[in-house]
């Protein structure tokens, strides 16, 4: 299995992986890995902090992208909100095609 298939199971129960501040080690919430899940977080520990960190990125720049969307369209401060809201729960596999979007929609024109 790999790591990408071992996130996209872990998230698909509801288990988010996050990295520690130094981006070495991952932090999963306690007692909710099986046996088998914590052997393959172990087994791929490196790959998967390389996918979080990457994850937590797009993330990062989706929300800068949401944001300029708001500027852009004049957005009241509820509306920035449910934007981000709304950012933070398109699942993770498909914040990238989101912030393609976002890019392509609401770049600087000439």
């Amino acid at each position: 299995m790999t790591a990408r298939a071992i996130l996209a199971g872990l998230l698909a129960h509801g288990i988010e992986l996050e990295c520690t501040p130094d981006g070495r080690n991952l932090v999963v919430p306690a007692g909710c890995l099986t046996p088998q899940q914590r052997a393959q977080v172990l087994a791929h520990k490196p790959e998967l902090i390389r996918l979080v960190l990457e994850a937590e990125h797009t993330t990062r720049q989706l929300l800068h992208a949401a944001m300029r969307a708001c500027d852009h369209w004049g957005d009241s401060q509820a509306a920035r909100e449910q934007m981000r809201q709304d950012c933070l729960s398109t699942p993770p596999h498909l914040r990238p095609d989101l912030l393609a979007h976002f890019k392509n929609a609401h770049r600087d024109k000439p």
